[in-house]
């Protein structure tokens, strides 16, 4: 059994590392989600044989972007961290934390730099101005495709779900 855990957390882990993450935030993340326990800080610091303080940043960076869930047990002073496994739903997060961190920020703060930038007479304003509005044409492009896709990806659990 031990020998399937590990092939199936090496799967796990080789997915997640795709995504661009780093390989501590990727061994961290294939641990949680083929561990059946929740976990502490000492747990994983032992099991992917990192310090607690690396461990620690990392996990405060996984939870903040709400990558994983932490909780402290009534009587503990430790946080134990859990993973959402319905992959579909952790896309859907993924997805919307994305849309909500870096193109709905982009989409509203972007019209004024714009703005500012057709104001200027400078030289290379010209030139910058072409890369901000592409820029902006790329969120506004990103924005439709993110809510497209965490519409479809719902619609696609709902039928999963259904059989």
């Amino acid at each position: 059994m031990e020998s399937a855990k590990k092939e199936f957390e090496n799967l796990v882990y080789q997915g997640i590392k795709s995504q661009g993450l780093d390989e501590l935030c990727s061994k961290l993340l294939s641990i949680i989600y083929s561990e059946p326990n929740l976990l502490t800080l000492e747990d994983l610091s032992t099991m992917t044989g990192y310090s607690f303080s690396a461990v620690s940043a990392a996990m405060k960076m996984l939870s903040g972007i709400k990558v994983v869930e932490k909780a402290k047990k009534a009587g503990s002073k430790k946080y134990y961290f859990s993973i959402q496994r319905d992959m579909l739903t952790m896309t859907i997060k993924a997805v919307k934390s994305r849309n909500e961190l870096m193109v709905s920020p982009a989409i509203k703060e972007l019209p004024a730099i714009i703005e500012i930038c057709k104001n200027r007479n400078a030289e290379d304003s010209e030139e910058l101005l072409k890369i901000i509005e592409d820029y902006y044409q790329q969120m506004i492009a990103l924005d439709l495709i993110f809510k497209n896709l965490v519409e479809f990806t719902e619609k696609i659990q709902t039928e999963v779900i259904k059989k």
